[in-house]
């Protein structure tokens, strides 16, 4: 039976939450181990020193959700509205990092402050992850397919292996970031060109092609 209620200082384990509301609100040290939460609005809550082990979101709301000290170990979201969240706030323990801590799928992650964070194999796919903040972060062999990174901060990122076959609306310096066998499709990746201080022609009529009429070009 799905439960309709959560509150602080509690343990729960393999409980499914369905359309639980709990906006603005305090759940503080909170423990859930293989849980599920399923159509739950959970809007600029106070998530506080709280620990989701193996857990499961799917189409939640979680717009300016706080994640202050909370420990994140398999956790996946699914077609979430995660908008503002800053995953930076979060507690990153090593062991949590080494076992895949998140994963995104479907998700709307615009916004989003991932700042420095170790997150090797990180899953990203389908997202719409424009404006989110991904400067000094560790995305090693992360995969990207089919998400939106339009207006997207890549600063010394490292990008070893990742996968954006398929992403969208990147713009990465190849010089300020690592990328080594990292994947990139065409004609998406004509954009990584734009950081090189080169001119770009259109063969046709051999004219300087900008980065604002890139769209044209790439869809």
């Amino acid at each position: 039976m799905a439960q309709t209620s959560l509150t602080s200082h509690e343990a729960y384990a393999g409980v499914t939450f369905k359309r639980l509301s709990l906006t603005h609100e305090f759940v503080l040290n909170s423990e859930f181990s293989e849980c599920k939460f399923v159509r739950c609005d959970f809007s600029e809550t106070h998530f506080q020193n709280c620990r989701f082990i193996e857990c499961a979101f799917e189409d939640c709301t979680m717009k300016m959700t706080t994640v202050g000290g909370t420990t994140f170990a398999r956790v996946r979201f699914s077609r979430c509205n995660l908008l503002g969240v800053n995953w930076t706030d979060a507690n990153w323990s090593e062991w949590a990092t080494k076992i895949s801590a998140l994963a995104f799928d479907g998700c709307d992650l615009k916004y989003a402050v991932f700042l420095g964070l170790k997150l090797k194999g990180l899953t990203m796919t389908a997202c719409n992850a424009t404006e989110a903040n991904f400067a000094e972060a560790d995305l090693t062999e992360a995969n990207f397919d089919g998400t939106d990174f339009a207006g997207a901060i890549f600063l010394h990122t490292d990008l070893t292996r990742a996968n954006f076959a398929g992403a969208r609306h990147y713009t990465i310096n190849l010089n300020d970031n690592r990328s080594q066998g990292a994947r990139f499709a065409l004609p998406e990746a004509l954009r990584l060109l734009f950081a090189l201080d080169i001119v770009i022609v259109d063969p046709e009529t051999n004219e300087d092609i900008g980065e604002d009429r890139m769209d044209d070009y790439v869809g």
